[in-house]
């Protein structure tokens, strides 16, 4: 497995990749080049990169989820939850966008009737 940032997302989209989810500490990979490599090839043939993104975070929050632990030194505690909820809010994020790509939703036309037995009766 192998670490590469060149510190240029234009360069590469395994470099743009992360970038965009700010996996460029060498010391601390969250992803390795093969698995972003692997999601860039699954998804070589999207018109966008929606669906690109959607994966990678995906795959950022399982990896994080998995070796995520609340540390404590006496007065100090680090806590990863708060990183690991931005990776699934943004994989959220980008599966919502692809859902709306083409048309609107359709609107919930759901009301409480108001008619009542009777009300059009005329009383003369």
């Amino acid at each position: 497995m192998s670490f590469t940032y060149s510190g240029n997302p234009e360069t590469s989209t395994l470099d743009a990749v992360r970038f965009m989810i700010g996996d460029t500490n060498p010391c601390d990979p969250l992803l390795q080049d093969e698995e972003i490599n692997y999601l860039i090839g699954q998804h070589a043939n999207d018109s966008s990169n929606g669906p690109l993104m959607a994966a990678v975070f995906r795959q950022a929050a399982t990896c994080l989820g998995i070796r995520t632990v609340k540390r404590s030194l006496g007065p100090q505690s680090e806590d990863a939850s708060a990183r690991l909820n931005y990776f699934k809010e943004m994989a959220n994020k980008y599966e919502k966008d692809l859902q709306y790509a083409g048309v609107p939703p359709l609107p919930d036309y759901a009301f409480e009737k108001v008619f009542e037995k009777g009300m059009m009766a005329n009383d003369e």
